[in-house]
């Protein structure tokens, strides 16, 4: 059985257009384990990165100053600001080492390290934070975002190990959009675990059992690599290695990196640009929403932590939405994916664009219509999922993990400025809704600009630099690896010109 099992999917390999007929016959496997584990750590490792937002407004809460179980700190604006990006100078330092350490060592071992890492940090940061103040809270979120720096490079590397390309969208958008889900969660439940007896404390206490509960789930069911995962069966793992276009033992190979061939490709410079505006938008809602509702809207804590919540939801529908729809789109063949990339990704930025240009004329006495709109500006943003934010699989499914650190390391830039531009916008008067105006209307020019350079020169064409045999074929005599169209027409254009 086993036999007839290869020998079919060794046919598909010649044939792949059987690939989208054949597909049926995979159902639930291994590869879907591996991928619900994966959004465990997502969502994980997002509640302990978002949770900040809440927990500090309640580190700062004047109202509980005489409540002997709570300790409150002085921190004004532009100190919360230093502490809210602190997380992004950690965060864009160890991106691109993140990657390449995904790349050499495999996914599985990188989040398991991350994990129990913000386990440990979480578990002693209220110890630290009344001991050394703001600055070694500071000190933690670095150290937070140095182990997390690793998530999206070392999901991406699994991604493409694990994902055939008939599937990889819809997949891929479910695993990121744990990203929204921890988010989700993370607000409303710290700002009900903030109004505890113990206050602001148990927030980072339950993050910390929460992060070794997920490290045991991950060392247990996952693997870097289809062929290193002991429960797989060898029917799937062909299938994986057919949709691939690799052969046994390829989808867990170190091949150097091209670096110069790499950084030639325009279309990741494309990507660059998107993830810079993408995530400039995205850390403005995710850093600064519960303090915009609460100083600038007016509404409390705890409403605050909830409200925040409902954008990130419908972030999470957008990104799984936008996937499953973009997948059947190609899968079809109704437009190519280099169409659905961008198509997507328009409707993510230059909706995002839009939906800051209208919030940038609200006010509080518009409470219903300014929720709404940041509901339905998070939503078109999980359209990226669809759009550049799995373009590095296209691209190269091999180097996926080590792109997405480049670009990621971009986006941080962004992601670090964000706050601490923010807070000197604001100048610690976070209720003067012109200067939020200034604040978003900033981040909606750069969305709107971001995207129009990745429809002009993005693609979603796999670049001849991630087959195993690229540098073989350099060294092959021209004359060998030249198509047969162009050598032909060079010998037509020289008889034309010696019969002129």
């Amino acid at each position: 059985m086993v036999e007839e099992k290869r020998m079919s999917l060794k046919m598909l390999r010649r044939e792949p257009g059987r690939l989208s007929v054949s597909a049926k016959k995979f159902g639930f496997g291994i590869r879907h384990v591996q991928m619900i584990c994966m959004s465990f750590c997502m969502i994980a490792l997002f509640i302990a990165r978002s949770s900040l937002g809440v927990a500090i407004l309640a580190m700062t809460d004047v109202t509980r100053r005489n409540d002997s179980n709570v300790e409150i700190y002085e921190w004004d604006k532009k100190t919360q600001g230093l502490i809210l990006s602190s997380f992004f100078w950690g965060y864009m330092t160890m991106q691109i080492p993140a990657g390449l350490l995904a790349k050499r060592y495999g996914g599985k071992v990188i989040l398991l390290v991350a994990l129990l890492a913000n386990g440990t940090i979480s578990m002693i940061l209220p110890i630290v934070a009344s001991v050394g103040g703001w600055s070694m809270v500071c000190l933690c979120r670095v150290l937070m975002g140095l182990t997390q720096a690793c998530l999206f490079p070392a999901s991406h590397t699994l991604l493409g190990r694990w994902l055939p390309a008939n599937e990889r969208t819809t997949l891929t958008g479910i695993v990121y959009g744990g990203s929204q889900v921890g988010t989700i969660i993370a607000m409303p439940v710290s700002g009900i675990l903030a109004e505890t007896a113990m206050g602001w404390k148990l927030i980072f206490y339950s993050i910390a059992g929460l992060m070794f509960l997920t490290a045991a789930i991950w060392f247990w069911f996952s693997a870097s690599s289809p062929e290193e995962h002991p429960m797989i069966s060898e029917e799937e793992k062909y299938y994986i290695e057919m949709g691939l276009n690799m052969t046994t033992g390829q989808t867990k190979v170190n091949r150097p990196t091209p670096w110069r061939e790499m950084f030639k490709t325009g279309p990741l410079w494309a990507i660059v640009v998107s993830h810079v505006g993408a995530a400039t938008a995205f850390v403005l809602f995710f850093v600064d929403t519960p303090t915009y509702l609460e100083r600038a809207m007016h509404i409390s804590l705890r409403n605050s932590a909830l409200l925040s919540a409902l954008p990130y939801f419908g972030m999470w529908v957008g990104s799984v939405v936008s996937s499953t729809v973009c997948e059947k789109i190609y899968n079809r063949g109704l437009l190519s994916v280099t169409s659905c990339r961008k198509i997507f990704n328009s409707l993510a930025m230059f909706g995002a664009g839009a939906g800051l240009i209208l919030l940038a004329y609200l006010g509080p006495d518009h409470k219903n219509i300014a929720i709404a709109t940041l509901i339905g500006v998070l939503t078109m943003c999980g359209f990226t999922s669809a759009g550049f934010m799995v373009n590095h699989l296209d691209l190269s499914p091999h180097f996926a993990g080590v792109m997405l650190s480049l670009t990621n390391f971009a986006g941080s830039i962004g992601a670090v400025l964000t706050p601490v531009a923010t807070s000197l916008i604001l100048r610690n008067d976070s209720s003067d809704m012109s200067r939020w105006r200034i604040v978003f209307l900033m981040t909606a020019g750069l969305c709107v600009g971001s995207n129009i350079v990745y429809v002009i020169f993005g693609s979603a064409e796999r670049q001849p630099w991630d087959n195993p045999d690229y540098k073989d074929r350099r060294k092959a005599d021209p004359e060998e690896v030249r198509p047969v169209m162009t050598m032909n027409t060079k010998e037509d254009e020289k008889k034309k010109e010696a019969q002129a």
